[in-house]
């Protein structure tokens, strides 16, 4: 359902990504080409004034309208310039000044150079241009003209006659750049109407893409709403469980740190009155062993919340150093220096959390050590790995005291312990369970009273 939800998640981000692409260069299209038209205006007028101003020059001979020819020509000159490098490819700069001498707005400028590079290739940019420069030699024989007509006045050869040719060829000049110029609006107007209907096309298909996406992807959510409310109430019953175990257990650890210190405090109370030297060390060494219940009841609290709240750290973990280390910490207690502890490891890299795996051998191993048979002469604890299909197995067996078999489903639960139990504290196998719980394991127990007990614990091997 993640995988399903992050594809539909990923084909709207696209989309979305798409649709925004395809507005963004589509208004970048249309704002050169809007550029070039408004261009093509400063093109027309400087071309339409030029041809008045040089039309009143051969009629009045006045210099000044020979001199507002020339500016009024280089209007168009200057895009003639900016076309020329373009199609040089040359530097921005002088791209930059043709167009800006032609009248164009500096901040229609670059998108202008762009749609010209990008598209230039295009047929419809190929036939803009082409009109375009057509009509730079229209100018261009307009400007040749004004100069024959400024040397010719300059000269004081300028006849009637000549006058009539030229006001004439300017005219024939005039009439064939106008069209020029409509032509070349024409077909970037044909392209700015086209790149519309696209735009609203693509726009309406990636729109569409997106509400089915999102309408998937709530039907989806809808779904997985239904399914978490049946997770939810498992849950609420989980956590009804977990209230009951966590009142017992707060019940249980003020009851159990309470009670050895009241003990002990009576013993010491007895202590201090008696004189008989015998009987003083019976009564120290009953303090003793209670202060000794206590530690353990203490590391088992300590290990507890180590459960339970540290995170798993997944690594490649040697199950020969973790059983060497549980060893080691537990060969010094009186009982361990009695037992032949043993070790057979048939597998030993496993990609595990060290921590919990040392947690669930410390508690196997204390156990066995704990609860060894005393009456045997020969008293023996094995540790031995091996590797089962996808699983690696842990086995600790040992000839201690047994469990009874009606215990089995109740030794895991917390503070429990058997009638015959003396030495625990009801915490060791519930933390047990948990540790392997973590690691998405599995613990099996056999066991039989007098005999001895075996625990199995299967983790995965990745």
């Amino acid at each position: 359902m993640k995988k399903k939800n992050f594809l539909l998640m990923l084909f709207v981000t696209l989309s979305s990504i798409l649709l925004i692409t395809i507005n963004f260069y589509t208004i970048k299209i249309l704002s050169g080409v809007r550029a070039y038209i408004n261009g093509e205006s400063e093109y027309s007028k400087g071309q339409k004034d030029a041809s008045l101003f040089l039309a009143t020059y051969i009629n009045l001979g006045d210099e000044q309208y020979y001199t507002s020819f020339k500016k009024s020509i280089d209007v168009p000159g200057g895009d003639k310039l900016a076309r020329v490098s373009l199609q040089g490819d040359k530097d921005d700069s002088i791209i930059f000044r043709g167009f800006i001498a032609g009248h164009n707005h500096g901040t229609d400028i670059p998108d202008m150079i762009w749609l010209f590079r990008s598209f230039q290739s295009m047929p419809f940019m190929k036939e803009a241009i082409s009109i375009w420069s057509d009509g730079d030699v229209l100018t261009d024989n307009l400007r040749l003209l004004g100069e024959e007509v400024h040397n010719s006045i300059a000269a004081k050869s300028f006849t009637d006659k000549d006058k009539e040719l030229k006001i004439k060829r300017i005219d024939a000049l005039s009439v064939a750049l106008s069209k020029k110029e409509s032509a070349f609006s024409a077909v970037l107007g044909n392209v700015a109407r086209k790149i519309n209907t696209l735009l609203l096309i693509a726009n309406i298909l990636c729109v569409i893409v997106i509400i089915s996406s999102i309408t998937l992807y709530m039907v989806g959510m809808i779904n997985k709403v239904i399914r978490s409310k049946k997770v939810l109430e498992n849950k609420n019953a989980e956590l009804a469980t977990a209230s009951k175990e966590l009142d017992t257990f707060v019940y249980s650890i003020s009851h159990d740190l309470r009670s050895p210190i009241t003990s002990i405090k009576g013993l010491l109370y007895i202590a201090k009155e008696e004189d008989d030297l015998v009987v003083l060390k019976e009564h120290l060494n009953i303090i003793e062993d209670v202060i000794d219940k206590q530690d353990e009841f203490i590391k088992e609290i300590i290990s507890f919340f180590k459960n339970k709240r540290s995170s798993l750290v997944m690594k490649d973990v040697s199950l020969t150093s973790v059983i060497d280390d549980v060893i080691k910490n537990n060969r010094y207690t009186p009982l361990a220096q009695q037992m032949i502890i043993t070790k057979d490891v048939g597998h030993d890299m496993v990609y595990s959390d060290e921590l919990r795996l040392k947690m669930i051998l410390n508690n196997l191993l204390s156990n066995s050590i704990k609860y060894c048979d005393e009456q045997k002469d020969k008293r023996m604890v094995a540790i031995r790995t091996s590797k089962v299909d996808d699983k690696i197995n842990i086995e600790v067996e040992d000839n201690g005291v047994g469990i009874d078999r009606e215990y089995f489903d109740k030794i895991f639960q917390m503070f429990y312990v058997t009638p015959n139990n003396i030495k625990g504290t009801g915490l060791g196998l519930y933390i047990l369970q948990q540790s392997v719980e973590k690691l998405d394991g599995a613990i099996k127990v056999e066991s039989e009273v007098n005999v001895g007990t075996k625990f199995t614990i299967s983790i995965p091997h990745v």
